[in-house]
Formats: structure tokens, sequence, C-alpha cells
């Protein structure tokens, strides 16, 4: 079994409250919060796809 990645977690779990305090400020009426959430969501993506690979 190899180890975890404890900073692509984290890194992870970062992007998905960024995303989510994003979504809810555009959605209060701030659209320019969706540059930095759709940033934060390609990130977060880019990082779970790399620990799925690392788990195969």
């Amino acid at each position: 079994m190899r180890s975890i990645r404890w900073a692509s977690v984290a890194t992870v779990g970062g992007c998905a409250l960024v995303l989510l305090i994003c979504a809810i400020a555009a959605l209060r009426g701030r659209p320019w919060a969706w540059a930095p959430g759709l940033v934060a969501a390609a990130v977060g993506l880019r990082e779970l796809r790399a620990l799925q690979r690392g788990l195969r």
C-alpha cells in the first residue's frame, strides 16, 4: 500500500472550500466570483486525478 499524499488531500479540500465560497458569492450577485471559483475547481480536479493515479 502506498502512502497518502496529505498535501494533495489538503489542496483538494482547500479548493472545495474556495469553490463553495465563490459559488455562494456568485449566487448572491457577485459574478466576478466565478473566475476564482473555476480556477479552484480546475486545480482541485487536477489534484484529485493525481491522487487517483497514485492509488493504482
